[in-house]
């Protein structure tokens, strides 16, 4: 069982999304001693990352890929386990989780920026090598420019998706069901978004929004399409049908469900916290 967190911070150097698929299985696998001591059950997490980043950590690429694995995951894991064990909620663990993978990629925006900037300009050629006929000069110049502004909050979102489903493995594996009307994030966090806002208001600090906002946006997304979810179930019983409707609603309406979770945050914190316990 214990060489699970091993391969966990092995994969995670490789792929974080996978990373931390398994480190979030392994977790319930072993939740009586995660919940006892965090630190001890994740410690063998870390052995890869850290051995990767003394050896070859003066590579910007290899200090980013370690540095994914070690914030981006396993601290994101501990984190979890740690908000779990003195809260007893599963969505406030989760919620915690979500938070850490947030302040860690604005933090690698800047951190990393040169590796980022490679990584992207060696794609970008590559598009322009092996599809020359279909790129138009002036629409990539306008996309280029997009999506380096947004990149830093794209692999923040994938992340979170990736936590969220682990989050789901994580309710398979100690059989507790994970019911909508449980996705419930506390209030206190919309005051994160307000105060994200001034940040548009100067410059230099808009890309800082951007990213900022993009990140924060995932939580009442959530709640949002679970809500909708819970809403859809009084009319729709078969769970095939309600997935294939969601993933439409989700692709074309994910602002408005956005500004449901948004709204809904503030409507239910005068309601007992939601979540189930462990």
């Amino acid at each position: 069982m214990f060489i699970l967190p091993f391969l966990s911070g092995t994969l995670s150097i490789l792929s974080p999304f996978l990373g931390m698929l398994m480190v979030m299985y392994f977790s319930a696998k072993a939740l009586g001693p995660a919940l006892v001591s965090p630190q001890r059950v994740l410690f063998l997490f870390f052995v890869m990352p850290i051995t990767v980043l003394l050896i070859d950590g003066q590579r910007g690429n290899t200090a980013l890929l370690a540095s994914d694995a070690i914030f981006g995951v396993g601290l994101v894991a501990y984190v979890f386990l740690l908000t779990l064990r003195r809260n007893q909620v599963l969505s406030e663990a989760l919620l915690a989780g979500i938070l850490v993978i947030i302040a860690y990629s604005l933090a690698r925006m800047y951190i990393y920026q040169p590796a980022l900037k490679a990584a992207y300009e060696e794609g970008m050629a590559m598009i322009q090598t092996q599809m020359p006929g279909f790129i138009d000069e002036e629409y990539m110049q306008i996309t280029s420019r997009l999506w380096q502004l947004v990149m830093p909050a794209f692999w923040g979102i994938g992340q979170i998706f990736a936590l969220f489903l682990g989050f789901v493995i994580f309710h398979r594996t100690i059989h507790i069901p994970l019911e909508a009307a449980n996705i419930k994030f506390s209030v206190f966090y919309n005051l994160l978004i307000l105060a994200s806002l001034p940040l548009y208001l100067f410059e230099h600090t808009r890309i800082i929004f951007v990213n900022t906002l993009f990140l924060l946006c995932t939580v009442p997304l959530i709640q949002g399409f679970f809500l909708a979810w819970e809403l859809l179930s009084r009319v729709v019983s078969n769970n095939i049908i309600k997935s294939i409707i969601m993933l439409i609603v989700s692709i074309y309406a994910f602002i408005p469900l956005t500004l449901i979770g948004f709204a809904d945050s503030w409507m239910s914190s005068t309601k007992t916290r939601g979540g189930n316990t462990a």
